[in-house]
Order: C-alpha cells, then sequence, then structure tokens
C-alpha cells in the first residue's frame, strides 16, 4: 500500500508539472491576446499565473479531502444529502438562464453564455464550473448509496433504479447547460460503479439499452454533435484545415501538431499551432501542444504516468480496509483515468471530437481542484488502511 500511495503522490506532481510546462507554451499566444490592454502590458503567462493561483487552492482541497474521515460521509445522515442538494442547486443555477430569457438578466451576475453554454458560475474572487463537482458528487453518492444496501445490490430497486434517478437528476441539469462531455463522464462514473458493487450485468446493461434512445436523440438533434460523428465515422476526409468552420478543423489541427513534433519536439515555445491555428489549446487539446513542443517524450510520459496513477488508484480500492472506501477510491480512480483515456484518445483522433479537459494539465480551476480532491481521497483511503493495519489480500478485489 505504501508503494501505492508513493506512485499515486509521485505521478500527480509531474503530471501537474508535465501540464505547467506545456501550458506555458500553449497558452503564450492566447495570453498575449487576453492582456493585450492590461494596464502593465501584455504578458505571455496570463494562463500560466492564474492556473499556479488554482494549484494552491487544489493543493489546500486535496490535502483537506486526504485527511477527513472519509466514513462520516455515513455516519453524518445529514452530509451527503447536503453535498448532493448543493452542487444540484449550483447546476440549477447555470440551467436557469437558458429556461426563459426573462431570467438571463437577472443572472447575469451570476452566470453568462459561453460559446451558447451555461457551464461557469462567476463568483468575481473565483469561476467555477459545476459539472466538474458533479462528478465528484455522484461518485461520493453513489458510493455511500452502495455500501449502505450491502447484498441488495442485487435487488432491481435498490441496485439500479435508486443509482439511475441520482444519475438521470444531475445528466438532466448537465444537459440543460449544455454539457455533453460532463454528461458523458457522469454516466461512465455511474455505470462502472454499480458493476463493481455487484449489480447484475444484466440490470446494468438493461439500463444501458434504455439510454441508447436518448443519447442517440441528442446527437441527432444537435447539428454540431451529428456533423462531428458523421466526419469521424467517415475517417475525417471532410475536414477542411483551412476553416474554422468545419466540424473537424480541431482534430485536424492536432494532428498536424503531433506530427510536427516527431520524435524529439520542436523545443519550448516553437509550437506553430498555439498562435490560434489549434482552438482550446490550452485547454482540451493541451497534449498535441506539449507533443509538438517536447515530442514522442512528452506524449509517452504523459501515457505513462496517468496508466501508473490508475493502477495506483485502483490498487488502493481493491486492497482498502471498507467496503465504502473501495467504492469511492474505485470511483475516483476511473473519474480521473477514463477522462484522461478520452482526452488523449480525441486528440490523436481515434474517438469523435468532444470538449473534455485532460486532468492535472488543461487550464480550467475547477477541473484541476477536482482531480486533486479526487488523489486525496484515493490517498486518504490508503492512508487509513495502513493506519489500520487493515490490507485485504487482492482475492477481495469484487468481493465488496
Amino acid at each position: 500500500m505504501k508503494a501505492a500511495l508513493t506512485v499515486l503522490l509521485n505521478s500527480t506532481v509531474l503530471l501537474t508539472g508535465f501540464g505547467l510546462v506545456a501550458l506555458a507554451g500553449a497558452g503564450g499566444a492566447r495570453s498575449l491576446w487576453e492582456t493585450r490592454n492590461a494596464p502593465g502590458g501584455p504578458t505571455p503567462y496570463y494562463f500560466l499565473y492564474k492556473q499556479l493561483v488554482w494549484l494552491g487552492i487544489s493543493l489546500v482541497l486535496g490535502l483537506m479531502a486526504a485527511f477527513a474521515d472519509y466514513h462520516r460521509l455515513k455516519t453524518k445522515k445529514w452530509l451527503m444529502p447536503a453535498i448532493f442538494g448543493a452542487v444540484a442547486f449550483l447546476l440549477a443555477l447555470t440551467v436557469l438562464p437558458r429556461l426563459h430569457t426573462s431570467l438571463e438578466a437577472p443572472l447575469r451576475f451570476l452566470t453568462r453564455s459561453i460559446k451558447g453554454s451555461y457551464r461557469w458560475l462567476d463568483f468575481k474572487v473565483i469561476r467555477l464550473q459545476p459539472g466538474e463537482l458533479s462528478k465528484l458528487a455522484i461518485v461520493a453518492s453513489l458510493a455511500v448509496w452502495l455500501d449502505k444496501i450491502g447484498g441488495r445490490v442485487q435487488s432491481l430497486m435498490k441496485g439500479v433504479i435508486c443509482p439511475a434517478g441520482m444519475l438521470v437528476a444531475f445528466a438532466a441539469l448537465l444537459v440543460a447547460e449544455p454539457d455533453y462531455g460532463s454528461t458523458m463522464v457522469v454516466c461512465v462514473l455511474g455505470f462502472v460503479l454499480m458493476l463493481y458493487s455487484g449489480v447484475k450485468l444484466f440490470h446494468v446493461a438493461g439500463l444501458g439499452v434504455a439510454m441508447v434512445a436518448p443519447i442517440s436523440a441528442l446527437i441527432a438533434l444537435n447539428d454540431n454533435r451529428r456533423q462531428r460523428l458523421l466526419a469521424w465515422l467517415a475517417g475525417n476526409e471532410s475536414g477542411d484545415a483551412g476553416s474554422k468552420s468545419q466540424s473537424v478543423y480541431q482534430l485536424k489541427q492536432a494532428t498536424r501538431a503531433i506530427s510536427n513534433g516527431g520524435v524529439s519536439g520542436l523545443g519550448y515555445g516553437e509550437s506553430m499551432q498555439q498562435y490560434l491555428y489549434l482552438p482550446e489549446a490550452h485547454t482540451d487539446f493541451i497534449f498535441a501542444i506539449g507533443a509538438e513542443e517536447w515530442g514522442l517524450w512528452f506524449s509517452a510520459g504523459t501515457v505513462v504516468l496517468f496508466t501508473a496513477w490508475f493502477c495506483a488508484g485502483i490498487y488502493v480500492a481493491t486492497h482498502a480496509s471498507d467496503r465504502l472506501g473501495r467504492l469511492l477510491a474505485f470511483g475516483m480512480a476511473y473519474l480521473v483515468g477514463f477522462q484522461a483515456v478520452f482526452n488523449i484518445s480525441v486528440v490523436c483522433g481515434t474517438v469523435p471530437t468532444k470538449g473534455l479537459a485532460l486532468p492535472f494539465m488543461s487550464y480550467g480551476g475547477t477541473n484541476l481542484m477536482t482531480a486533486f480532491i479526487a488523489t486525496g481521497v484515493i490517498f486518504g483511503v490508503g492512508w487509513r488502511t495502513m493506519r489500520e493495519g487493515r490490507v485485504p489480500g487482492a482475492s477481495t478485489i469484487m468481493r465488496i
């Protein structure tokens, strides 16, 4: 267990370091544009400075999550409903302006549309993305519930219907923003936690089949999503790298960046895609800029570190001393692991383009905070297992 926690912490530090280095290059041109009218003059490190502030906040929250007693989620009966309700309330605040135009003006001080989506709450001091918090909340909520019902997870009502209700509550609010990426992550986390806890495969498969129709409708009724999917299925041949209006433009530029980087990379600050050729270079596509500047070493190193982080998290989950700890650690490991795999797959063109941040590395305070809290929870589970001196064998992996 001690070795797993060491790997978890070291990989977290290195991934965060990789992210800061990549962000310094990826956000340079965009930073100069954003600060062009700043009193002190433009700076290429605007996003890097803000990310460092969020890193300090995330580190504090991660330490709090690590040393807080996660058993209180179960013993304090009011705590988990309060967390779930608070996150749902924040999500609802982002949705209200979409319900009626008359609500947009009163809430303009708190939320506003960015690229047609109300995903952020601006509290002036900080700006939060409730969709990121919903990922933490769904893992904690389902872990507490599935731990509480114990062997009754194989009951259709207790094991499937009730957890599905939690998923639908968050998914409906996220779709209304709209934030399809967070919706996908929340649903995936729900499915893997239900399977891991012992819910019948037949029941989970039935729930999956029931979700096919609404998911298909969401794609079919949204022109942007439909065009992205069709272009990807057609082998991305319809993408025109010379036109930003094409749905696969980002993918074309991302793969070009990786190709330009080769094995050794172009060098720090030498990326061409950072000069606004690749939209969202400092957020969703930061992996591509890192690969262009630092080459295969960056790409392979990032994949190895995420693999090490995920394996350490799963080890802690499968060797935790209690059922709640196993579920929490497992869910948090998948929260980060799934997003990392999906983001890198998008950049490399193996899945359709979808905006989803790369944990620890993409610019964004709430995303960084979520990754550190997830790491803190896993560390807390492992640390308490060691302190209690009860480390079960690997044979107990699925016997929870």
